[in-house]
């Protein structure tokens, strides 16, 4: 595929989102406005509580909130992965391994200890000093530290922007990191994991940690001047997301996660994380012609996706 067509593809692809979003606004709008509107004191008070008592309405204060928040969040939601992946329990979990062949049912120690340490640099040297830097960059772009929470759909709207955005930078960048060079002396340290575990979403170069993943998930508050609360909410949803994306479960009734699990194992194909410029780029196709692909999907059902769907049985001769 063409530079000039993938472009287009890309134009398209922006432009289709915000008709969409502009389609159903009003409609939009007007019910979650209701809805929101029911809660909106609650939340404004504990708001107007953390703004005053907490950060004494410094915006710095509030800004590092996000790098406090962002860190507690990422180890309390991965605890219960953290306990499977250490113990082997609850045993009826492991059936959804997606490579059960390569996923072994415990991390062996020495292992997961190697993958928090550097979790732990990254989070709390290089992370912090990026968000030392980003700080004045958002100041400057005028991002929203106010007591005053933003109004429902402009939050919604923000967030769908932040997605459009991370998508974007996200693929474009995983993509150079699979350059020989970049690979070889950067990318290669989160690839070690070939059937990974949900915390090894942030298990790799330092420089990677930061360019990779920290400028997608923040750049969008950049570009849209987002208040720091739909920043705070958009972090901690791509949290979650990577984190079931890296943990080698397609669990029910959860996000599938097969197509990142398969980036994994073979390396060259699923750069970006919602698929649509994987498409365009054609950087999925051995995924689409796989039973991967036909598992990709919500699990409505406790039986495990590749027993619904299982691999093809090797012909023996």
């Amino acid at each position: 595929m063409s530079l000039l067509t993938a472009a287009r593809g890309t134009v398209v692809v922006i432009g289709t989102s915000i008709l969409l979003i502009t389609a159903v606004h009003n409609s939009l709008h007007r019910h979650m406005t209701e809805l929101w509107g029911a809660s909106t004191q609650f939340w404004q008070l504990r708001w107007s509580y953390l703004f005053h008592d907490l950060a004494g309405g410094s915006d710095f204060v509030i800004f590092m909130g996000v790098f406090v928040i962002s860190f507690l969040f990422f180890w309390l939601f991965n605890a219960f992965f953290i306990f499977l992946e250490l113990t082997g329990n609850p045993m009826t979990i492991l059936q959804y391994r997606i490579q059960a062949d390569k996923k072994p049912p415990v991390v062996e120690w020495n292992t997961f200890v190697k993958c928090v340490k550097l979790i732990l640099v990254n989070q709390l040297v290089y992370g912090l000093l990026a968000h030392f830097a980003f700080y004045p960059m958002v100041k400057l772009r005028g991002g929203a530290f106010d007591e005053q929470l933003p109004v429902f759909h402009r939050c919604m709207a923000e967030v769908v922007g932040h997605a459009i955005f991370f998508e974007l930078s996200f693929y474009y960048i995983h993509r150079l990191l699979h350059k020989p060079f970049w690979y070889r002396h950067v990318h290669k340290v989160h690839h070690e994991w070939t059937a990974p575990i949900s915390i090894s979403a942030i298990y790799c170069h330092p420089l990677e940690y930061v360019f990779a993943n920290l400028v997608p998930v923040l750049g969008g508050s950049l570009v849209f001047g987002s208040h720091i609360v739909t920043t705070t909410l958009w972090v901690v949803i791509t949290l979650a997301s990577t984190s079931v994306s890296h943990c080698g479960f397609h669990l029910p009734f959860m996000p599938s996660n097969e197509s990142h699990d398969f980036h994994h194992s073979q390396f060259n194909q699923n750069f970006g994380m919602l698929g649509v410029l994987d498409q365009l780029h054609g950087t999925d196709n051995r995924f689409r012609a796989s039973k991967s692909y036909e598992r990709h999907s919500v699990l409505l059902s406790t039986t495990p996706a590749n027993v619904l769907i299982p691999d093809e049985r090797k012909k023996c001769h």
